[in-house]
């Protein structure tokens, strides 16, 4: 007679495969072991399942796909039972936690239960090499410190995504609930950095037409809170990345050389892993002729391949805990440790090569732009035109005509684009014999070539 317990779970049919992936998870992270038989309902009832040629195959392939990390020991086989034939799955790890379709889960007694916001921060507390220490800091800033309207709809966010189940009364109460301010009402260092309203961290971007930092390029600052620059570096990097069109059906779909949820995956990974502690350094996001570069500040955990990561053979490694679980809770983060995995599948699936290095300093991970992609790129109007200057071109045409000695930044001011977009179109006029610049870059000025 078969029971359930915490460590053993009993499905009737396959077509509770789902639900035996999250039984298998919610036991190894309270039992670092689980068992889960299939064909057996929970009464102890043996049924039986029919099993074909890729029945044992496709467990396999939805436990490895779903429950994460990979646990180090996985057997699935099938029993004859009553003269009925079963699968009997077991696994046993102790790189918790794990997590089954993104969530997390705890067993208790014989249910899954969700883990709340505190038993999933003991998991990663009892981890070594993590910063909470630090994000526990207090601040001198209070919650009038916030942006509330945020820190709002990022509970919002996390009630949809049904990861917290909380109506948001006031900003304290919820800060509290993240763990993001102190018994003396004050914001924390990982509260501020999510949350604050005066700009707390700064990150560095740049675009340079070639690949060397030595030439003309487009270099800023952004200042502002977590969330504020993970949408600032993403819009950048979009903004000096190319796209081509295609059309489906009457549709124009936008197609990056890059592919944007990639890009998303290793940004949000670029806050969610670095140094706040080192305040001399900062994240960058750097886009040349032929590659886009993401760095962070604070170097892998141990020099981890992230492979490792992605192939679901080591579990997360949370550096920053508050902060990445306010990032999981919102949804920035589906789950931990599987960030790595999204980002190869994607690239490889467009065929965009990447590559990545960990040093003393920081972690640098590159996507490398596609030469025949770039190649390919035309302007819409220069498809049109039969290579005559498009509308852009035309307008720095009319500000060169007006003002010969006028620069690259002040046609960026004017024209509101970025100033490698500006160089971009100056090139293209060069390279058609449009105009040309005579002297030096300083003291020169621009021509209209007599065609």
């Amino acid at each position: 007679m078969f029971v359930e317990s915490d460590t053993l779970e009993l499905k009737k049919s396959l077509s509770q495969l789902k639900e035996g992936v999250i039984s298998l998870s919610s036991m190894l992270n309270k039992n670092g072991t689980g068992e889960v038989l299939f064909g057996i309902n929970d009464d102890g009832k043996v049924f039986g399942i029919n099993i074909g040629k890729k029945t044992k195959a496709d467990v396999v392939h939805e436990i490895q796909n779903n429950l994460k990390p990979i646990p180090s020991i996985l057997n699935i086989n099938e029993i004859e039972l009553e003269t009925k034939k079963i699968i009997v799955v077991k696994a046993q790890g102790t790189d918790t936690p794990y997590s089954a379709y993104g969530r997390y889960y705890l067993r208790l007694n014989d249910a899954d239960i969700k883990m709340s916001s505190s038993e999933l921060q003991n998991y990663f507390e009892k981890k070594k090499d993590n910063y909470l220490d630090w994000e526990k800091q207090e601040t001198e800033y209070t919650v009038d410190d916030i942006d509330e309207d945020l820190l709002i709809e990022c509970v919002r966010k996390a009630n949809d995504k049904g990861r917290i189940n909380y109506v948001y009364r006031n900003a304290n109460e919820a800060l509290s609930k993240f763990g993001l301010i102190t018994n003396n009402n004050k914001l924390n260092n990982a509260g501020l950095l999510l949350f604050g309203n005066n700009k707390p961290m700064k990150i560095k971007e740049a675009a340079f037409p070639t690949d060397f930092r030595t030439d003309f390029g487009e270099i800023k600052e952004f200042r502002g809170n977590i969330f504020e620059c993970i949408n600032e570096a993403m819009i950048y990097i979009q903004n000096h990345i190319n796209f081509k069109a295609r059309i489906e059906g009457i549709q124009r779909v936008e197609i990056p050389e890059i592919p944007l949820k990639a890009l998303r995956e290793i940004i949000i990974n670029s806050f969610a892993h670095r140094s706040y502690a080192r305040i001399e350094d900062s994240n960058s996001y750097i886009v040349f002729k032929s590659s886009v570069k993401i760095y962070n500040a604070g170097s892998i955990y141990k020099n981890i391949d992230p492979e490792q990561f992605a192939n679901g053979i080591v579990g997360s490694k949370i550096r920053n805990i508050l902060i990445s679980q306010v990032l999981f809770y919102c949804g920035f983060i589906d789950a931990f440790g599987t960030g790595f995995d999204r980002t190869f599948t994607l690239c490889d699936k467009e065929n965009v090569d990447y590559s990545y290095y960990n040093d003393e300093f920081g972690f640098t991970f590159i996507f490398k732009r596609n030469k025949e992609f770039l190649e390919n790129i035309h302007y819409e109007d220069e498809k049109q035109n039969k290579g005559k200057p498009n509308k852009m071109d035309v307008t720095i045409i009319n500000e060169i005509t007006k003002n010969k000695y006028v620069t690259i930044s002040q046609l960026s001011t004017k024209l509101k684009k970025s100033e490698i977009t500006i160089y971009r179109h100056l090139e293209n006029l060069m390279g058609h014999n449009i105009i040309k610049r005579v002297g030096s870059r300083k003291s020169g000025f621009w021509e209209i070539c007599n065609n």
